[in-house]
Order: C-alpha cells, then structure tokens, then sequence
C-alpha cells in the first residue's frame, strides 16, 4: 500500500469566483473520505464576504458551494475538484475562520 505524503506545508488558495479570498496550508484530516480542513488566512477581499459567510455559520453551521461558488488551488495554479464539496467556518462569536473539504482525489498526491 502505497503511502501518502504528509502535506502539512501544502500552500492553498481559497476562491469565491475568481476573487482569491485567503490561503491556507491544508492537512488530510481522513484518508478514506479525501478531507482536507485548515485555519484560513484571510485577505482584504474576505471582508467582502465575511458578513454573509458568519450569517450562513449562523444559520446552518457552515458556507459551502451551495451559497458561493468555493475553488481551491495549489500555489502551482492546479485546481481540485472535492467531490464532496467545499465550506468555511466563520464564527464571529468564537474567532474561528476554518475551510473543509472533502472528496478529493488524493491520489495525486502519492509517491510514484
């Protein structure tokens, strides 16, 4: 069984459209499932978004696909495409700001 490599220092960028919103380095979080989670570091678009991303942790515990259309890209440029979707967590009462992802195709991630 091949093993994967740990991508602790993995450097991300979260999308809402094309406004790249923050960065992250994620970490597997389940193998089986293809989840990734990470604290997001936010940029100055975020502030765009903040507001209506903390209403929808309000409402239903998280932002996803369903409300805004999320991508992930590697710092390479290569976009992935969680089959599971992808959601942030902002809680204003809590000071948290987490993304979570999960089906992804971590295979391209093995070594060869």
């Amino acid at each position: 069984m091949e093993k994967l490599i740990r991508l602790k220092s993995m450097k991300c960028f979260l999308y809402i459209d094309n406004d790249k919103i923050g960065g992250f380095d994620f970490e597997v979080i389940d193998e089986s499932m293809g989840a990734i989670c990470c604290d997001l570091i936010p940029n100055e678009n975020y502030k765009k978004y903040q507001v209506t991303i903390q209403q929808h942790f309000e409402l239903k515990g998280i932002s996803n696909v369903e409300d805004f259309n999320f991508r992930i890209t590697l710092e390479n440029g290569f976009e992935l495409v969680p089959a599971g979707g992808i959601g942030v967590i902002d809680s204003a009462e809590f000071n948290e700001l987490n993304v979570e992802s999960a089906g992804l195709d971590l295979s391209i991630f093995r070594n060869n």
